[in-house]
């Protein structure tokens, strides 16, 4: 049986809604896959600690913004989802920029930022991880959990960084919010919620 893209991705947009820390969130994702498609791999994918990750990616984006600051012109940040290669082999990486307009629909306003920091790249580990314990699985089905996973992963992990950890002094600078949106540059992406 195949997933349907549109029920996975309501399913995803549902929990991300609920506001919930991240390991509820995700064994929420977990028991609908499980449901929806068992594998026998998603008891290792339920297990891996999407906690931990959370306390580097806040420092990532934190030391980024301490030593590049934010110019006031930024209205949005656009955290894009990429597998670089690294060491001779392809991992998965988040990467930071900045534009001084959003549009929630259309990611056009990625394309050209106005905010470009060095060292902009962050990589994700639990990421790589779930790659590799998906690969276990037929082509069509890794393509589709390798386009969901990350994206739902990211997406409730920085939503919650953002609601609960970030230090938004870094971030407001002379602007009363900004908008954030994590994804795909060339595919997929959601909104998070607003930096106020």
């Amino acid at each position: 049986m195949a997933l349907e893209h549109d029920k996975a991705w309501d399913n995803f947009e549902q929990i991300l809604n609920l506001k919930l820390p991240i390991k509820e969130a995700w064994n929420k994702l977990i028991d609908f896959y499980e449901k929806e498609f068992p594998q026998n791999f998603w008891p290792k994918i339920r297990e891996l600690d999407v906690v931990y990750e959370q306390s580097d990616i806040n420092e990532w984006l934190e030391q980024i913004l301490n030593n590049s600051p934010l110019p006031p012109v930024v209205k949005a940040l656009w955290i894009g989802i990429a597998k670089v290669f690294y060491e001779e082999k392809e991992i998965y990486a988040i990467y930071l920029t900045g534009s001084d307009n959003y549009d929630q629909e259309n990611i056009d306003w990625t394309i050209e930022p106005v905010y470009d920091p060095e060292n902009k790249y962050g990589i994700i580990e639990l990421l790589s991880q779930i790659d590799s314990i998906i690969s276990e699985s037929d082509s069509d089905t890794y393509t589709f959990l390798d386009w969901i996973l990350p994206l739902a992963y990211c997406s409730l992990t920085i939503d919650e960084i953002i609601r609960t950890k970030l230090n938004r002094a870094l971030f407001l600078n002379l602007n009363q919010q900004i908008f954030v949106t994590t994804g795909y540059g060339n595919g997929d992406f959601k909104a998070l919620t607003t930096i106020v």
